[in-house]
């Protein structure tokens, strides 16, 4: 894994929501230092910090990490992302229609 990539990941999720670096360093705990470490590459983040990165971007970490997947339908996890940013109810719904849905392809 190229600390790049990770890094732009990190900026392209950041600039995704709107965010300066100094915002996402209060949201995510960190320091301003880090996030600009973090994405020119200079350093990987840490377990902790990557958590906590993730939280402040609403993103799951292995979408952080992992490399980009082409395809035509979209990823498990660019799925999931997008599942994770709407309201509970909604999460439990969809829940609820995958279960029947797999329930049913037996």
């Amino acid at each position: 894994m190229e600390l790049t990539k990770v890094g732009k990941r990190i900026r392209e999720q950041r600039l995704l929501h709107k965010l300066t670096q100094v915002e996402l360093a209060e949201k995510a705990g960190l320091s301003e230092m880090a996030i600009y470490s973090y994405e020119t590459g200079k350093r990987l983040p840490a377990l902790e910090p990557l958590v906590q990165l993730s939280k402040a971007l609403e993103t799951p970490v292995d979408s952080l990490l992992c490399d980009y997947v082409t395809a035509a339908e979209p990823s498990s996890m660019e799925l999931a992302g997008k599942i994770s940013r709407l309201p509970e109810k909604d999460r439990e719904s969809i829940v609820k229609i995958v279960d029947a849905l797999m329930s049913a392809a037996g």
